[in-house]
């Protein structure tokens, strides 16, 4: 039994500090194809939004072979066995709008339950990532990525590309196609004639477009295009802001924040009959407000969390030298960003009972940590902790078209599972308490999670 308990850390330092020989792979590989049983264990059911109490639950290379009660389900010989009577499993969670900048910052998410991400910017670092996540070369959750965002006009950041003309477009979704990108990211910056170009190529390609609404297009180009989810509720905020109000949501990102205050509710239900006619998806990422753009009080509490020594904190910009994308708020701005959430609440709301599909995502520095922050906003704005739960698990997957793959605890399944110290049915802060993670194939418990994350401290500077 010591010898059970102690094999996945001594994997987790091997797989994740030190170059990975053939009998370390052979190793990590025997590993992840260890039968587990979680026994006498609440299976949360995302979609009925109940508990089947006393499950067992057999996992065996990476998915889901036997579910039922413990009194029908045999534990296998040989098993890694989780004792789970009075505990909840649940699917594991997607974050689907995430940017990684370190190796430190990929394990941080599988330490916080979140076992598939969207990552929205990315480059060849990236889909070096995916690879060895995929291979078991490194511990971190499934990553989707889009290549590098593109724009037209000018360039907001170096990374970005510049798309001219028709051919220019077609011929940078055919690159990131064949570079292994999963979906293309459009930007603030760009002209309808190239959006339609991008949109005409991405289904060329059999690719997704996501990410921004760009500022000519607007909402209802955009959804008339049917772009397939927007990030942070852009677009709305052009439709729903008067044109006599005193600040209107141009392209600074302090503009496009205040000016929710002046949001027109009546305006919205217009709009969200559009988007559920188009089937467009929305990630509102309400944390990224709360993180970015609190008040200096809230700000200091913030970088006050011990999460924080254990990121490299790369996506945080400098308040102290006023520049980059906050240099010009004031701390009246930032509060008045606060008090503007409540109209995206009702926004998500309104969506929400619509039928609209609506996704988990952060864009946080607090990458992993803010998770559970972003359920509990949710929450907030009025949604019901079993329907955030769907949102963070099978609403992802049918976003992604893979609901038979992952996304519920089921037969066939993939066995992407999160064990908890308390039921997120009750309280979606019960999100945080994890007691155990299985990702990939790995089975990871708790002393094996907090060392995944002494590890990404040391990898954070």
């Amino acid at each position: 039994n010591t010898m059970k308990r102690v094999l996945p850390l001594v994997l987790v330092t091997i797989v994740i500090v030190c170059p990975v020989s053939a009998q370390e792979r052979r190793s990590t590989e025997a590993d992840r194809a260890t039968t587990i049983a979680f026994a006498r264990v609440g299976v949360v059911d995302v979609e009925g939004g109940r508990v089947l109490t006393d499950q067992t639950v057999i996992v065996r290379e990476g998915r889901i072979a036997a579910l039922g009660s413990s009194q029908e389900v045999p534990v296998p010989a040989g098993a890694s066995v989780v004792d789970g009577k009075g505990h909840f499993l649940v699917p594991g969670f997607a974050d689907m709008h995430v940017h990684l900048y370190t190796e430190g910052d990929v394990m941080t998410y599988v330490a916080n339950g979140v076992t598939t991400v969207r990552n929205m910017a990315g480059d060849s670092t990236h889909l070096e990532f995916r690879r060895r996540v995929s291979a078991g070369d490194m511990i971190g959750p499934r990553i989707l990525t889009a290549g590098p965002v593109i724009e037209t006009g000018s360039l907001s950041h170096p990374d970005n590309v510049l798309l001219t003309d028709h051919a220019s477009a077609r011929r940078e979704v055919e690159r990131q196609r064949a570079a292994g990108y999963d979906f293309i990211k459009v930007y603030n910056q760009m002209s309808p004639e190239v959006y339609a170009s991008v949109i005409a190529a991405a289904k060329e390609f059999n690719m997704s477009v996501v990410g921004h609404v760009p500022f000519e297009v607007g909402l209802r180009g955009a959804l008339a295009a049917r772009q397939n989810s927007i990030e942070h509720l852009r677009g709305y905020l052009q439709e729903l802001v008067p044109p006599a109000a005193p600040v209107q949501p141009r392209a600074s990102l302090r503009n496009l924040s205040v000016a929710w205050n002046y949001a027109d509710d009546s305006r919205s239900s217009a709009l969200v009959a559009l988007t559920v006619a188009a089937g467009t998806w929305n990630s509102p990422t309400l944390v990224f407000s709360v993180h970015e753009m609190s008040p200096a009080s809230e700000h200091a509490r913030l970088l006050a969390r011990s999460e924080t020594k254990l990121l490299s904190l790369r996506g945080l910009p400098d308040r102290s030298k006023k520049e980059g994308y906050l240099g010009d708020f004031t701390e009246a701005d930032f509060a008045a960003t606060q008090r503007g959430l409540e109209a995206q609440f009702r926004l998500l709301r309104a969506l929400d009972k619509a039928g609209a599909g609506l996704l988990v995502g952060t864009d946080s520095w607090l990458s992993g940590f803010a998770y559970a922050d972003e359920l509990e906003l949710l929450v907030k704005a009025g949604l019901t902790p079993a329907r955030v739960l769907r949102m963070a698990t099978v609403d992802a997957a049918r976003f992604l078209g893979e609901a038979d793959q992952w996304g519920t605890i089921a037969v066939g399944r993939r066995a992407d599972l999160v064990l908890l110290d308390a039921n997120p049915l009750r309280d979606i802060a019960n999100a945080r308490r994890i007691r155990a993670v299985v990702s990939n194939g790995r089975l990871l418990r708790r002393a094996d999670l907090d060392t995944l994350l002494g590890i990404a401290r040391s990898k954070a500077r």
